[in-house]
């Protein structure tokens, strides 16, 4: 069966997806959209009128990235959740964990003031101690193979990356050792890579400096761009 991952080039749960396919080794091509004029088929196709979504065949469409990734995993031969069933639904509750850091990485990004930017960087890293807690010391967070938490996760640590590049402070190897280690192999990692868009590290910059949150004053100006951008991711 060949596949469409429909996308816009700033959503992290879009890059879930992708990576989740790449690995898999599963046929598939991504198309970009506008996400402020999108074409009628994209409206008819998606009921929340949001990435990801997932052509599977000529008819057949999914949306929620989640949904997709649980998709995936059944369809392909190749699979990455655990075979013990508790272990199996603890992956897919870390993934929803994830999902919702994603919001608070959001939150981050509009904070106003110092004060404010401070306190939620600590509520953050509250979030990331039980993760860092949780994992069991390996490769990756729940041991040495790449599983479907590692596509969950790498694009949220690949945003944290851009950020503590101009805003230092969000990765802490000494309280997040594990979680350090598991971003230290999974930027290297073939799949990981190949889901990152060409321009995502500036085109996120300037979805920051559009947010004119505390983050933008460590923008270099070129990134406080007044294009329209969808604000959400």
């Amino acid at each position: 069966m060949k596949f469409k991952l429909v996308s816009y080039n700033l959503c992290p749960f879009v890059q879930q997806v992708f990576i989740a396919l790449s690995l898999k080794d599963l046929d598939f091509d991504i198309e970009y959209i506008d996400l402020l004029s999108p074409p009628t088929w994209f409206t008819k196709a998606s009921p929340l009128k949001k990435v990801p979504i997932l052509f599977a065949g000529a008819n057949q469409v999914l949306f929620e990235s989640i949904a997709i990734i649980e998709f995936i995993e059944d369809y392909a031969e190749l699979k990455t959740y655990p075979s013990n069933l508790f272990e199996r639904s603890r992956d897919r509750a870390w993934i929803q964990f994830i999902n919702q850091l994603m919001w608070s990485l959001y939150d981050l990004s509009i904070k106003g003031s110092e004060e404010e930017y401070s306190s939620t960087v600590g509520e953050l890293h509250k979030k990331l101690d039980e993760l860092e807690a949780a994992s069991n010391g390996g490769k990756y967070l729940f041991g040495d193979s790449f599983s479907l938490v590692e596509a969950a996760i790498a694009p949220l640590l690949l945003r944290l990356n851009y950020i503590d590049e101009v805003a230092p402070g969000l990765l802490d190897m000494k309280r997040h050792s594990n979680i350090c280690r598991a971003n230290y192999e999974l930027m290297a990692d073939t799949n990981v890579r190949r889901s990152i868009h060409t321009d995502l590290k500036q085109a996120y910059y300037k979805l920051l400096g559009k947010r004119q949150g505390y983050l933008s004053a460590f923008l270099h100006d070129k990134f406080k761009s007044p294009e329209e951008i969808p604000l959400r991711y």
